[in-house]
């Protein structure tokens, strides 16, 4: 590519907005977890007044017709950061809600919220060290008298997997299914940023474009409002 002239057009002054601006409509999440999720929005704000502004130029003094928008790698690049953050975002709130539930309820979550934050594995117990055989029509079975039980164990937070929270915020009717088709886009997004992923599935690179990025955005919203009624709905469960 030649050389290009790189400009703001037409407008060139960004408003910043406080951290407060964007941390209040999620002040239903633990403190710690708003502000994170308050300072991404504010840089997702900021990304797409740059990308909606930002014009190149072959020439050297452009005037106002001679500017062009960013666009094939160089605008992708700016649509692949904003969907894995908004795709963060949501997967960071989803993790706070479903974790309190998940501590709250105990024994009786539902099991699906369970499978978030536990692994249930089975275990056996050799009772004795005869063997004994079972026949049956088809074939002999030999083996050693056992007792099966299952063991739960945690799984570290690092381990907790986005499919899974969808699946849960789900199936305890934090959203119905069109959301959760609408997330599960969303996550599938993130994963076709992987190069690795991605080249295993098809050896092609899938493009992103500013319709993903308002897809992405409008799903983050989304959820946002629907997880903020549900704990709204819960008020037993407030945060420490």
């Amino acid at each position: 590519m030649p050389n290009r002239t790189i400009g703001i057009y037409p407008s060139k002054r960004y408003n910043f907005r406080t951290n407060a601006t964007y941390r209040t409509p999620w002040n239903f999440l633990p403190d710690d977890r708003a502000k994170v999720i308050g300072e991404q929005l504010t840089y997702l704000d900021f990304h797409e007044w740059l990308m909606d502004n930002l014009r190149h130029s072959d020439s050297t003094n452009p005037e106002a017709d001679q500017w062009s928008r960013l666009v094939f790698n160089i605008a992708e690049g700016f649509f692949k950061t904003d969907v894995l953050l908004y795709a963060s975002i949501c997967e960071a709130a989803l993790f706070s809600i479903l974790h309190d539930v998940f501590n709250d309820d105990g024994d009786s979550a539902h099991d699906c919220v369970k499978e978030c934050f536990q692994r249930v594995e089975d275990r056996f117990h050799k009772l004795n060290s005869c063997e004994i055989s079972l026949t049956t029509p088809a074939r002999r079975v030999k083996g050693e008298l056992c007792l099966r039980f299952t063991q739960e164990t945690a799984i570290s937070d690092s381990e907790v997997k986005f499919a899974s929270l969808i699946k849960a915020g789900e199936a305890i009717r934090i959203y119905d299914a069109g959301l959760r088709r609408r997330l599960d886009t969303l996550r599938d997004d993130r994963n076709a940023i992987h190069l690795a992923k991605q080249i295993q599935r098809n050896s092609q690179l899938r493009p992103f474009r500013e319709s993903d990025r308002a897809r992405a955005k409008q799903t983050t919203e989304e959820l946002r409002v629907v997880l903020k009624a549900f704990v709204a709905d819960h008020t037993c469960r407030p945060w420490p």
